[in-house]
Parts: structure tokens; sequence; C-alpha cells
């Protein structure tokens, strides 16, 4: 039993690495939300010109992450991942010590745009470039039920410490969680296998396809929109919950506990959607997320009671989890083997523009209206067009799209 255990533990262990790194990484850059509600009220800065800065800094990963695409795939993740968490450690650090909105355009525009999506980008492909297409779907979803743990223990963590001390200590606490973690995937990747990968003839024909093929599919545009709407459905969530619930009149540290209920139901949904998509196919999947997404948001935004509240939170998550795990494994599907650091590159340009989008409308909305209905009802639709983009972007023909971009 005790052998069993440890081949399994090996099989999944890539999947695991990568999930330490993109569980690090949202846990610090999506609880942006809490730290803003504490600095917007010590500088004097409105939740619209934060939700903007957020948003510029996301259109900044979208510009660089071409280009870390092919940093990723020249250097490999095991030299990206440590780099990109000393520099995130480095920004989060000096942004304890910021005393004007300007100077977390730099730290954020500058500094840790790139660095994330060096992150993101690299433990996306080492993952999908490790397990055949019949375990993608799960190793993908392993990967990124960590994120929901990451931001569970990090939202409450960072919450509390904002509460009981304050903003700027929570930043410094967040830097020195970058650069341990640095330490940590150096020393773990080291002890990893390289490959638990098992490539078949059908997915050889990736590894000679140009990105300029790719670009020319109608398969990858559906993808990136698919890719953008899904942000929006994530960032609804994870950035604006928490000030929706503070206005509402909840504390932070409430507001903070039910975002890491949101997690535990991200975790959830991962696990699940990718064991599902392998079974039933990435389209079923992401479209039955998409569907409950918005009877679920419909749900919170009457404010029930509080545990009801919380109970929603958790279904959010868990569809969140859905759409975005059946998202990663359906990019894998399409554009498996070398070409896919370029490709994840792309797609998480849609990706954060739709972070972007999400972010921006939401703080907009509320300094328009006062509320957060609009920015829900904007997700509502956006989740349909999840559906809709997903379901034409046909990820279950992706060995086919193979063979199709190299004749």
């Amino acid at each position: 039993m005790a052998a069993g255990l440890r081949e399994r533990l090996s099989f999944w262990q890539t999947a695991l690495l990568g999930g330490l790194a993109l569980g690090t990484i949202f846990g610090l850059v999506e609880g942006f939300s809490l730290f803003s509600l504490a600095f917007t009220r010590d500088l004097g800065i409105t939740r619209g010109e934060a939700s903007s800065m957020y948003s510029v800094y996301l259109l900044c990963s979208a510009l660089s992450a071409p280009l870390v695409g092919r940093f990723v795939d020249w250097y490999g993740p095991g030299r990206a991942v440590p780099a990109g968490f000393i520099i995130v450690g480095v920004g989060l650090s000096v942004a304890s010590r910021a005393t004007a909105l300007w100077h977390f355009y730099v730290l954020y525009a500058l500094v840790l745009s790139t660095a994330t999506t060096v992150l993101i980008v690299a433990a996306q492909v080492m993952v999908s470039n490790s397990y055949p297409t019949e375990f993608r779907g799960r190793a993908l979803g392993l990967a990124y039920a960590c994120v929901g743990l990451g931001n569970f223990l990090l939202f409450n963590l960072l919450g509390q410490i904002i509460s009981a001390y304050s903003w700027r200590v929570a930043y410094l606490v967040a830097g020195i969680v970058a650069g341990v973690v640095a330490l940590a995937f150096l020393m773990l990747h080291r002890r990893t296998l390289t490959s638990v990968r098992t490539d078949g003839p059908d997915e050889a024909p990736a590894r000679t396809v140009g990105i300029g093929v790719v670009l020319a599919f109608p398969a990858f545009w559906f993808l990136f929109i698919a890719a953008v709407a899904a942000s929006v459905l994530d960032f609804v969530v994870f950035q604006h919950l928490a000030p929706f619930l503070v206005t509402s009149g909840y504390s932070v540290a409430s507001a903070g506990f039910i975002l890491s209920i949101a997690s535990l139901g991200y975790i959830a949904g991962q696990l699940t959607a990718g064991a599902a998509s392998d079974r039933w196919g990435r389209e079923r999947v992401g479209v039955t997320a998409g569907l409950a997404y918005i009877v679920l948001l419909i749900g919170a935004a009457q404010l029930p009671a509080q545990w009801l509240v919380a109970v929603l939170s958790a279904g959010l998550g868990l569809v969140v989890g859905g759409v975005i795990g059946a998202r990663s494994a359906g990019t894998g599907d399409m554009f498996a083997g070398p070409v896919l650091g370029r490709v994840s590159g792309l797609v998480q340009v849609g990706s954060a523009l739709g972070a972007a989008a999400g972010t921006w409308l939401g703080g907009i909305a509320f300094d328009l209206t006062g509320g957060y209905g609009l920015m829900f009802g904007i997700a509502s639709v956006t989740a349909l067009v999840w559906c809709a983009t997903f379901v034409a972007a046909a990820p279950r023909r992706g060995h086919r799209l193979n063979h199709e971009m190299i004749t």
C-alpha cells in the first residue's frame, strides 16, 4: 500500500509542483482586493482609482504575455518560476512603503505584471506538457485546486494581518512568502521527474506548427474570447465579492473569510471538473459550470442570511474552478507540444484582458451606481459568452486540429 501511494504521488508530483506556484501567486495577487480596501482609506484613493490601477497592471500582463511565452519555451519552468517569485517578493515588499497611487502603478504595472505572467504561464506549460490527454484534465485540476487552497490560506492570513496590524505589514509578509516559495520550488524541482508524459503519435504534429499557423485557425480565436470571458467570471468573484460584502455591512475580516470559503469551493471545482472533463468532455463541463455561475451569482446578490452567502460563495468558487479547469485543459488538448508556451502566452493575453475588464468595470460601476448590481448583470451575460465561444473552440477536436494545421 505504501509503495502504491508513493507511486501515485510520484506520478502527480509535477502537477503538485505546478500547484505550489499557481496557489501562491494567485493567492498573493488576487488578495489585492483586501489590500485596496485598507490603503484606499489611508491614502485617500477611491475604489475606482484603485480598480483602474489594478486594471492597468492586468493590461501590462497582457502586453508581456507573448514574450513571456517565448521566455518560458526557451528557459523552461525550472528557471522561470524561481526568478518570477524573487521579483514578486521584492515588488510586494517595496509596496509596503507606498505613499501615493503612482507608487502602486509603478510596482504593479512595471514589476509585478511580467513576473506574475511568467509564473502562471510556466506552471501551466510544465503541467500540460507533462501529462497525456487522458490525464491532462486531472493534472491541471489538481494544480489549479492548489489555487483555491492558496487563496484560502493567504486570504485568511493577509486579511487577519491587515485587520490586526496594517496593510503595510501584510505586504511585507506577502513578499516574504514569495521568497520562501521561490526557494522551495527550486529545491523540489530538482527532485521532481522531468516528465511523466507518454507522447502518442497523434500529438506529434504539434511539434512542427509555427505560431503564425495557429493564429490562422478560428478555433484559437474562439478559445481566446472564451479566455477573456472566463477571467471576467473569475475576477468578479475574487475581486468584487469582498468589497460588495464590506459595502453591505460585513467587516473586512468576515469578507475575507467568506472569500476564503469561495476558494475552498474553487478547490473542489478544479478537482471534480478535471476528472469530469477527462470523462465527459471539456465542453460539457465548461458549459454546465457557466450556466450554474449565473444562478449562484444572482442568489448571492440578494444578500440572504450570512450562512447562505457563505454557501453561495462556495458554489461560485466551485463553478469558477470548473470554468478555469475546462479552459486550461482545453488549451492543452488543442495545442500540446513545444508550441504550447507561446500559445499559452497568447491565451494569457485574453485572460489578462478579461481580468482587467472585470476589475475596471466593477470599480467604475460602483462609483457610478453605489453598488455592484450592474457588474453582476454584466458577469451573467459574460457567462453566456463563455459557453458559446468555448463550445465553438471545440477542444474535443484538438487532435484533428493538430493534423489540420500541418496539412
